[in-house]
């Protein structure tokens, strides 16, 4: 399974806008331009964004025609009402529009497993790896929310495998509410769980080893993805930059 295709729509929110928009007159000083326009929101080299984009948007529409992309849309609109009614008893849903139907996306509002038993979107998003997932779109457009969007392409068997990853982690956090396992030291927190910790001599979790790497049981057992590094801080990679790159005196002793 690719980790990184799995609900990232080509043709839509998940992906580079390249079509037009509209906003009010208020909003036009501020819209992107170039600066041989006289514009001072240049966003990218070219005048009209970059140019290598739009071969893959034409490319995608003259491959599937008329027919193919109303059949892709339909997919991907049902695939997603799909998930949201699987996971609707677990994690409550916003934006639904009339009959509690969605369109392309569905938001998954997990603030509900933070104020039960403090279990945040990322330890979410982290466990998800131990279950064979790439985590969907994280805190956009709501902060503590998943924007899932499952392509035209995801078969009926991985949008099940998901909703029942993410069913599963919603028992996980049960457990952690009642108690059952400590809010500092649970699968949840503490994912992604690495081969190498999982291999280790000691274990002093209150969880067991294949509860942390196998959390599926063996339906997961031919998907295993092993991540090469655990919890990492996020925030304080992203406000303190390291380069690991080599010194340029290197590269110029190369060159020569």
């Amino acid at each position: 399974m690719n980790l990184h295709k799995t609900f990232c729509i080509p043709h839509g929110g998940g992906g580079p806008g390249v079509g037009p928009i509209g906003v009010g007159a208020h909003l036009k000083p501020y819209l992107p331009g170039h600066v041989t326009e006289g514009s001072a929101h240049a966003v990218a080299a070219a005048p009209f964004g970059s140019a290598s984009i739009l071969p893959i948007t034409w490319m995608y529409i003259r491959m599937m025609g008329g027919a193919g992309l109303k059949q892709a849309t339909e997919t991907a609109i049902v695939s997603a009402n799909y998930v949201a009614t699987r996971l609707a008893p677990h994690f409550p849903l916003l934006y639904k529009g009339r009959s509690d139907r969605i369109a392309h996306e569905c938001i998954l509002d997990t603030r509900v497993l933070k104020e039960s038993a403090g279990i945040s979107v990322d330890d979410i998003a982290k466990r998800l790896i131990d279950y064979g997932f790439h985590a969907p779109t994280m805190s956009f457009p709501v902060a503590g929310t998943l924007m899932v969007e499952p392509t035209e392409s995801e078969p009926k068997g991985e949008l099940d495998r998901f909703c029942e990853a993410m069913i599963a982690i919603a028992g996980e956090a049960a457990k952690v509410a009642k108690g059952e396992w400590p809010q500092a030291d649970n699968p949840l927190v503490n994912a992604p769980h690495t081969a190498a910790e999982a291999l280790a001599g000691a274990w002093t979790h209150p969880y067991s080893r294949l509860e942390a790497a196998y959390p599926a049981g063996d339906a997961d057992l031919s998907a295993k993805y092993w991540p090469p590094v655990s919890r990492i801080d996020n925030v304080a990679g992203d406000r303190n930059l390291v380069c690991s790159c080599p010194p340029l005196t290197e590269y110029l002793g190369a060159a020569e």
